[in-house]
């Protein structure tokens, strides 16, 4: 198989906190990609800064597209057109990949040869912890196929740890711009009922950082819960899914209003 050449793309808003350790983590991987584009979606912080320093010291090419703020499917897909190889690869601008990630996906690549997107297993880290977190999805050394079955509970896939092929992209039709929350649910739902199928690497070699800045913390978070709920509502029925998965939907959307620090311990306990 040819080698494969990866554009990473990442937005970001407001999110120097965390910037340089993503981006670090991008430039230590161990299969490099050709290219960071990053989306600077209207910051009024030092993040434009950030970015401009890293830039001068990256061991691969940073391209800097600035906006005045044009929201989150618009800049994704504004990055996915400012890169330039064949296979992309997102990282959220507060997330970490270890080194092994990408070259585990372009295995996977090379496995299946029909493959069109590729996501890793995944770890959960809170503020600025940096060790074991707790695991997404939890595996040993496979690669496991990723159906409609496999969205019916939850959303299963980590952003970051997408690896997908520019036709991919194309053929599902981008990120919905019309939507402001959760656009990356609707772009998997959308693909699975086209047909594509997903390959999970099963080991956790994204990680997801969750954090008090993060817009569904710092919000209106009943809110973007009710939204989480109608999203879960509408994939479940573009889905086809069997009809006992509604009702967990709303059960997630009542755990989903507990304050985080007492649906930590739950998660402690095993609920």
């Amino acid at each position: 198989m040819d080698q494969i050449h990866i554009s990473v793309i990442m937005t970001v808003k407001n999110g120097s906190k965390y910037l340089e350790s993503s981006l670090l983590s991008v430039f230590s991987q161990t299969y490099p990609a050709k290219e960071v584009v990053v989306v600077n979606d209207g910051s009024d912080d030092d993040t434009w800064e950030v970015l401009k320093r890293l830039r001068h010291t990256a061991p691969i090419q940073v391209q800097l597209v600035n906006t005045q703020g044009v929201g989150r499917s618009q800049a994704l897909n504004l990055a996915v057109s400012h890169a330039r190889y064949p296979w992309l690869a997102n990282i959220d601008a507060d997330d970490k990949w270890l080194p092994e990630k990408l070259s585990q996906q372009v295995a996977t690549v090379s496995l299946f040869p029909d493959v069109e997107l590729v996501v890793t297993a995944s770890q959960i880290v809170y503020g600025e912890g940096e060790g074991e977190g707790e695991p997404i999805l939890r595996g040993g050394f496979s690669v496991t196929p990723m159906g409609c079955d496999s969205f019916y509970v939850h959303n299963p896939i980590n952003h970051s740890s997408i690896l997908f092929s520019r036709r991919f992209f194309d053929q599902v039709g981008g990120y919905d711009e019309t939507l402001f929350r959760q656009v990356d649910i609707d772009l998997w739902v959308r693909a699975l009922s086209q047909g594509f199928i997903f390959y999970r690497v099963d080991l956790p070699l994204t990680i997801k950082r969750l954090h008090d800045e993060q817009s569904f913390e710092v919000g209106n978070r009943l809110g973007y819960t009710y939204n989480s709920l109608k999203v879960s509502l509408r994939k479940l029925r573009q889905l086809k899914a069997p009809f006992y998965y509604f009702p967990i939907a709303f059960v997630k959307f009542f755990y989903n209003n507990i304050p985080r620090s007492i649906r930590r311990r739950l998660k402690r306990v095993g609920l």
